[in-house]
């Protein structure tokens, strides 16, 4: 199986798995990332403070996401606003591509060793 040039951001942690994911969906601040997670995972994955922003400041280190602009649609946010929008890179959506491929082979790779007969 081919491997991307990225090994290092492979396997991706669940933190920045939903991060990345909310993300690829729309440019977002902390706190609505955080919402994202648990209405999309159903309360089953809820990111604290320390591992949410801890992450957010990782992954822009690394070039996956990028500080941005609040969206058109963010209503009233105050140019001062000590909140800080978020989007994802080029190179962040090719690392989520890539979990996303992994995930699924891995997946298939569970599922056929499940339905082997005993």
């Amino acid at each position: 199986m081919s491997r991307p040039s990225d090994d290092r951001n492979r396997p991706l942690t669940p933190a920045t798995f939903h991060i990345l994911l909310s993300l690829a969906e729309q440019p977002a601040h902390g706190y609505h990332i955080k919402r994202m997670v648990e209405e999309r995972t159903e309360g089953a994955v809820r990111l604290g403070a320390g591992t949410l922003y801890a992450g957010i400041r990782r992954m822009a280190g690394e070039g996956l996401i990028r500080e941005t602009d609040p969206p058109a649609d963010a209503g009233d946010v105050d140019p001062g606003s000590r909140w800080r929008f978020y989007d994802i890179t080029p190179h962040g959506r090719q690392v989520l591509a890539a979990e996303i491929a992994r995930l699924e082979s891995d997946l298939e790779a569970a599922r056929a060793i499940v339905r082997r007969p005993a």
